[in-house]
């Protein structure tokens, strides 16, 4: 099953006063490319945030938003100790280097290690206080994932449909070209033949040698092998699609594969038709390569 890049969820949770609130985006990427936001006091959480991420996303850009309200009225404590200092290097700064100015609230609250959690120590919360606060957090965290997961699977349904239509019209495009294929034989030999009356006009043409030209002109207009892996390359493109592990990648180098295959038909063959037929394969393997690019 298909699996799409872009999701969006939204997960809360709450108890004891304290309110966890998650946001979670996502966009095609190449890889799985995490980026978390999150108060800086509550920097310890960010381990655990990715790591349950991780157990649910295996591609794409992740933009994950926490918000923590913790109304405890213990929530906060100032590190005092660390204000002291803070306020004694910026006077020695202003003594030794003749500066005026002073450290007001407002900067000092927006300083490293001054605002800290209830039970933090100078390092960092302790195992007590961090507990509780991690277990809302992770739980919010999860809720937001299984909506982008329900998002991605939803549009991943759709892009299958989708991707099932222009596979469709591959096939039958590559199906006309293979019956079109024998008439560029006729097409060589009249187009050869007319040429040498032209030229030769006095002369009796050698049907044997006029065969043997034809025949070396043929070869090198073959596309045999070329229709042949262009139906492999979309046995193996259905067959992906129905995996339940990651295929992005894999899709788009068939896809690659494919446009390479139908490049080389049209350069060897002359004909309107298969010119035609080829151009529509171009077409329709561009619009599956937008689809496999943002599938995970």
């Amino acid at each position: 099953m298909l699996v799409s890049m872009a999701g969006y969820g939204v997960g809360s949770c709450h108890k004891d006063g304290a309110v966890v609130s998650v946001e979670i985006r996502t966009v095609n990427h190449r890889f799985l490319d995490l980026h978390t936001r999150l108060a800086r006091e509550y920097s310890y959480l960010e381990s655990a945030i990715q790591e349950v991420a991780k157990s649910s996303l295996r591609r794409g850009r992740v933009d994950l938003n926490v918000t923590i309200q913790n109304g405890s009225p213990a929530a906060v404590a100032v590190n005092t100790d660390m204000v002291k200092a803070y306020v004694e290097a910026a006077q020695k700064i202003g003594d030794q280097f003749n500066i005026d100015g002073h450290l007001d609230v407002k900067t000092l609250f927006g300083l490293p290690g001054i605002i800290q959690n209830a039970g933090d120590t100078s390092t960092g919360s302790t195992e007590d206080s961090r507990g509780p606060l991690q277990g809302l957090v992770v739980e919010a965290v999860r809720e937001a994932l299984e909506s982008v997961v329900r998002m991605r699977t939803l549009e991943g349904e759709t892009q299958h449909l989708d991707m099932l239509r222009h596979i469709e019209s591959i096939r039958e495009g590559t199906e006309s070209i293979r019956k079109a294929a024998p008439r560029v034989v006729i097409g060589y030999q009249q187009k050869l033949q007319s040429r040498v009356a032209q030229l030769l006009s006095n002369v009796e043409i050698d049907p044997q040698r006029l065969a043997q030209e034809v025949a070396l002109l043929v070869d090198k207009s073959d596309i045999s092998e070329e229709l042949t892996r262009l139906d492999s390359h979309l046995l193996q493109y259905s067959s992906l699609m129905d995996s339940d592990t990651p295929v992005g990648k894999k899709l788009d180098f068939l896809l690659q594969e494919m446009q390479r295959e139908v490049n080389t038909i049209l350069s060897k063959s002359g004909d309107l038709e298969i010119t035609r037929q080829g151009i529509a394969l171009k077409a329709d393997i561009e619009k599956l390569r937008e689809q496999a690019q943002n599938v995970e």
